[in-house]
């Protein structure tokens, strides 16, 4: 792994980082415990990075402050020159050499995506699945997407037009530690499908993972500068929004989007923005409980929870509560939890997670919730939490109330499905949903009430894997969409381009006005606010000047 900036100034080498012929999982499968005297070089100028599993060391990344990120922008966009002048078929054929090379690349990726996070294997190969087929899926919309197009109507001053998607320019992206392959590489490469080049600023959690998006590119030919990665923490993406990019992206928490939307104002920088959610379950009396407490538990657990799309409250009708929670709860302690081997949940990637749901937790029993399942880490210095399920939970508390983004669930009793719809809907954050029923009519039903930006009937997650869908959310989970068409237009900007023919001296509305004018002004209004046969004649009509006054 080369660390430092992706033009490689500033790139130093540092004990137990893997080198050329060493593989990230070598090198992590020989690791040992750091001996009394080694201390971490964590800095101002250094990022030091340590396992989840169990704090071993994975190497140190120098910080680039305000000067490199600059550099880094400037070289983003002498690349975009060269690129936005590309062909967009020769765009295409070059990013699908890179899909080519990410999916070869799959295993030593997931090696740092494991590194890093400490999410299962499989994890941490399914970002990796999930990159690779959105890519595919963007080759084949691309051509629809960003090409010219005739304007629907229009008449005849949209004569000669032509609509097309141009590149923003040198996009920023700033991303999280949660997903840290697919959440840097889908908004960068769909950057790069539109014509654009890249800044990115990954987590500073995840900095190894972020840094093998340039490595790709060059192993697939692309032109240098293309996609650069800056590294470091807060201070790194503010000098990003400064830095003269024409986009900005974040994945991120709210407190950061309202920081780089006051950022971004007074420079009129577009920003899109997908933040978080507190994603409700609603179960139907109807429902099919054992489908309803395993998909749940998938949606509530995958990735530890750590997830903006995780479910995080669940609305479950009275009658049937019990009976759910009895299943929820077995399901969930039926889950293999570790740090190795063949697990199903992981470790919380940082302390601040996991003191954020124990203080939740205690919070919750103090006002008379109960904890069925879970509720307490592996042993008292791990950072691997039990999936936990909490009943008789009200909107008093703080686990309802606030964003979790761990391995834990509450669930509510409420007396019907309007009750449920509109306890979910009372919430600020607007991601994603779900519905769970034998009825799929009344699910959908049910699903066109809330105020989301998506929602699954009788399914979690499932949804992203669907590289066509757009993925975005409403209030305070942030605006704009991701994945399929709508990244694409996120991404570039419409430009029209009308030519006509040259042959006439005039056009009929030019000045200077004469009555010929007033008489096409006056067709042209009949035309747009009559119907059927009388649209014609009344249009000919003023044309000719019958009526006039």
């Amino acid at each position: 792994i080369r660390t430092g900036s992706s033009s490689g100034e500033g790139a130093r080498a540092v004990p137990g980082v893997p080198g050329e012929g060493r593989t990230m999982t070598e090198f992590v499968e020989s690791l040992e415990a750091p001996g009394e005297g080694d201390a971490e070089e964590e800095g101002p100028d250094l990022l030091f990075i340590r396992r989840p599993q169990d704090g071993q060391p994975v190497g140190t990344v120098p910080v680039d402050g305000v000067d490199e990120v600059r550099q880094a922008v400037i070289r983003a966009r002498r690349a975009h020159e060269g690129w936005a002048a590309l062909p967009l078929a020769d765009r295409i054929r070059h990013l699908a050499r890179l899909r080519g090379v990410v999916a070869r690349r799959a295993e030593d990726i997931a090696d740092r995506i494991e590194a890093e996070t400490g999410k299962p294997r499989v994890e941490a190969l399914a970002e990796v699945a999930l990159v690779t087929g959105l890519m595919r899926h963007l080759e084949r919309r691309a051509p629809r997407v960003l090409g010219a197009r005739r304007p629907a109507g229009g008449g005849v001053f949209a004569r000669g037009a032509r609509v097309e998607r141009e590149p923003r320019g040198v996009v920023g992206v700033l991303a999280p530690w949660n997903y840290p392959f697919v959440l840097t590489a889908e908004p960068a490469f769909t950057a790069l499908f539109g014509g654009n080049a890249v800044v990115l600023k990954p987590s500073e959690r995840t900095p190894f993972t972020g840094s093998v998006l340039p490595e790709l590119l060059e192993e697939a030919g692309l032109m240098s500068g293309l996609l650069e990665v800056v590294q470091g923490r807060a201070e790194t993406g503010e000098a990003l929004v400064t830095a003269g990019v024409d986009h900005l992206h974040l994945t991120g928490g709210g407190a950061t989007g309202r920081k780089v939307l006051q950022a971004a104002a007074p420079r009129l920088l577009p920003v899109s923005l997908e933040l978080g959610g507190k994603d409700p379950a609603i179960v139907l009396a109807d429902a099919d409980l054992d489908r309803a407490a395993r998909g749940i538990a998938f949606g509530a657990f995958f990735n530890a929870g750590q997830s903006c799309v995780a479910v995080e409250r669940v609305y479950v009708e009275e009658e049937v509560a019990e009976a759910f929670l009895r299943r929820l709860a077995r399901v969930a302690s039926e889950l293999r939890t570790g740090t190795g081997g063949e697990v199903d949940l992981g470790p919380v990637a940082t302390e601040e997670v996991l003191e954020r749901i124990e203080a939740q937790l205690e919070d919750a029993v103090e006002l008379g919730a109960r904890v069925l399942c879970g509720g307490a880490r592996l042993d008292p210095a791990s950072n691997v939490f039990f999936p936990t399920v909490v009943a008789d939970v009200t909107d008093r508390m703080r686990i309802m109330r606030e964003e979790s983004f761990g391995p834990v669930v509450p669930v509510m009793a409420v007396r019907d499905a309007d009750e449920a719809v509109k306890r979910a809907n009372a919430h600020p954050m607007g991601l994603w949903a779900s519905v769970w029923t034998r009825d799929r009519e009344r699910g959908v039903a049910v699903a066109r009430r809330l105020r989301c930006g998506g929602v699954s009937v009788n399914d979690a997650l499932g949804h992203w894997a669907a590289p066509a869908l757009p993925f975005g959310g409403t209030g305070e989970s942030g605006f704009s969409s991701m994945r399929g068409d709508e990244g694409l237009r996120t991404f570039t900007r419409p430009r029209v381009i009308v030519a006509r023919g040259g042959r006439r001296r005039d056009a009929p509305w030019w000045f200077p006005y004469r009555p010929r004018t007033r008489r096409f002004v006056r067709a042209v209004t009949a035309w747009h606010g009559e119907e059927g046969l009388l649209r014609l004649t009344r249009a000919v009509g003023a044309l000719f000047g019958r009526g006039e006054r």
